[in-house]
């Protein structure tokens, strides 16, 4: 009876250290959100997208860069490469070959994970003649063979059908060349040999397709947007004009023979997103709107650095839905800041603000990145304290932190006793009747000015301190006759960084905070109730203050002066009675 009982104990404590484990390892699961996608194409990488995911390939696996998330999967079949890839929002299709054999291979793919469709063998589909697979706005696959355009469903219960049907002679080889194709409004957009080809008849019969309008050029790749058609060579994007069969320049930067292009709409934002394989093997991404191509960001296998070092620290107002990218690079989606939301701006890094979001209801807290030009507008901080200048924690041990938030990157600075000094700086921002509720202060800790954040609930107005009895009295001094010391809030390096206190006569007499040490750069005093700071090159612990020392010179001498003016007088009188005489 006691060996079950102690089993059940045991059971009973490995199940509260799991549960404890899992709490923790969803905490870290949150925080890790926030890394960045690094992706890495080679040469002959196939590029493909849906929405606002892309997917590549490189070597034999197929990659997927979803939620900020980078998926793999590596293909253990036999095989020598892939030939092309395309997706929809929940498969990626991938064309390969081995030998004279070639494969068409499904995936599905969801948040955590990508995997192989083993059931699925295509029917109806002659797949040693298919030169090219694409997936429309829609959704909907499709493999083009050398004479023919086939649907392709992923459902074993469904029929492929084709359509686009010709007796051109391709499978002999005429036309064999085929690098990629796209179906708008009914239309067979294809690139064969470089050229591109409308072809606007479902069925046709000729010996050639002399008869269809035909765009000679290099083209490698060809896609489409919004029902715009978009081609790609070595040099740049372009667009071709349905309406005027004219093609026009979008870009010329950083492509060459090894490019891709591909399409999508994220309906969720309304936007047409378009992806190219650059010249280094990065994948450049544009949004595409009103025949322009946007540059939006890029996603290569360099590493990007987040700042952890924050120069900006103002409060900011979403006037509208503003969405956080991961960086100014990889512009993977993280969430949203909702209108009317506050947030604080840390950094700035080209275009964009690296900032801090607490979501209170949700409970999570986000870094990332906004464009300055969302809408969004800047709080002020407000620089008066009700409290005044000079503020103490309102409570034993309260914390000061390095940044006005509590959260990765803002480390304690401090546990504060409750009679420390603390100089009032300014507050973070203020919208009305609401403020974020920080204040920034100094204060002195071994000698040294650090400056960090307290929350406005934890101060109160410090307490004026009083100069001990055993205090030692010192004077002020100056190098130059008639000029004032000053007297400062916070010892400082820079000007910029100077809170006067107030200007003293030479030879005022104040009391020392701590013992006089005269190799430091500044001297802690008593001044009205506070601890102020002067520099110690102002501070005369004993002997004359220069009034005192220029006194001592000219009291001898006029003393000295006036004896021998007396004399001179005396002698003068008596040699003028002689003379009488």
């Amino acid at each position: 009876m006691k060996i079950k009982i102690f089993g059940l104990y045991v059971i009973l404590c490995l199940t509260l250290v799991l549960c404890f484990v899992g709490v923790f390892t969803a905490k870290d699961v949150a925080n890790a959100e926030n890394v960045d996608v690094l992706v890495s194409l080679a040469d002959d990488s196939l590029l493909t997208a849906y929405g606002d995911y892309f997917a590549y390939t490189n070597g034999k696996s197929v990659y997927l860069a979803k939620d900020n998330k980078l998926l793999g999967f590596e293909e253990k079949s036999q095989f020598d490469g892939f030939l092309d890839i395309a997706m929809n929002s929940t498969h990626i299709l991938a064309l390969a070959q081995n030998g004279d054999e070639k494969y068409l291979w499904a995936y599905e793919y969801n948040d955590m994970r990508i995997a192989k469709v083993t059931s699925y063998t295509p029917t109806d589909i002659f797949l040693n003649y298919v030169v090219s697979i694409y997936a429309n706005q829609n959704g909907e696959f499709f493999a083009m063979e050398t004479n023919k355009v086939n649907s392709i469903s992923l459902d074993p219960n469904v029929s492929n059908s084709a359509f686009f049907i010709s007796n051109t002679g391709l499978i002999d080889g005429l036309y064999k060349d085929v690098k990629d194709f796209v179906i708008d409004d009914n239309v067979l957009y294809c690139i064969i040999d470089g050229d591109l080809y409308v072809i606007d008849e479902q069925n046709f019969d000729y010996p050639d397709l002399s008869s269809f309008h035909k765009r000679t050029g290099d083209y490698i790749d060809i896609s489409v947007s919004n029902g715009q058609i978009l081609l790609l060579n070595a040099n740049g994007v372009y667009h071709y004009d349905k309406s005027t069969s004219s093609i026009s320049t979008l870009t010329t930067d950083g492509l060459n023979a090894n490019g891709r292009i591909c399409s999508a709409y994220d309906s969720v934002n309304d936007i047409n997103y378009v992806y190219t394989k650059s010249n280094i093997n990065a994948v450049n991404v544009y949004v595409y709107s009103g025949g322009n191509l946007e540059y939006y960001g890029c996603f290569d296998n360099n590493v990007y650095t987040h700042p952890t070092e924050y120069d900006i620290v103002k409060l900011y107002k979403a006037g509208a839905d503003v969405t956080l990218y991961s960086s100014p690079r990889h512009l993977q989606r993280m969430g949203i800041i909702p209108s009317s939301s506050y947030f604080i701006a840390l950094s700035e890094r080209d275009d964009y603000l690296y900032v801090y979001y607490n979501d209170a209801q949700e409970g999570k807290t986000q870094y990332g990145y906004i464009k300055k030009t969302a809408n969004i507008t800047l709080c002020p901080a407000k620089e008066e304290c009700q409290h005044g200048s000079f503020l103490q924690p309102l409570h034993p041990n309260t914390a000061i932190y390095k940044y006005p938030f509590v959260g990765a990157g803002s480390e304690k600075l401090l546990d504060a006793p409750i009679n420390m000094q603390l100089v009032f700086i300014d507050n973070v921002g203020q919208d009305g009747n609401f403020s974020w509720g920080w204040y920034k202060v100094g204060f002195v800790d071994k000698g040294k000015t650090i400056y960090g954040y307290i929350q406005t609930v934890d101060v109160s107005k410090y307490t004026e301190l009083y100069a001990p009895s055993l205090s030692k009295s010192v004077k002020l001094t100056s190098k130059k006759l008639g000029q004032y010391i000053t007297l400062y809030a916070l010892p400082f390096e820079n000007e910029e960084d100077a809170i006067e206190v107030a200007q003293l006569a030479e030879g005022t007499q104040v009391y020392l905070k701590e013992k006089f040490n005269k190799k430091s750069q500044w001297t802690a005093v008593y001044y009205e109730g506070k601890t102020a700071y002067v520099r110690t090159a102002n501070v005369k612990a004993s002997g004359l203050t220069s009034w005192q020392l220029v006194l001592v010179i000219t009291i001898p001498c006029v003393v000295i002066a006036i004896a021998i003016a007396v004399t001179l007088i005396v002698v003068a009188k008596k040699k003028k009675h002689v003379y009488n005489y």
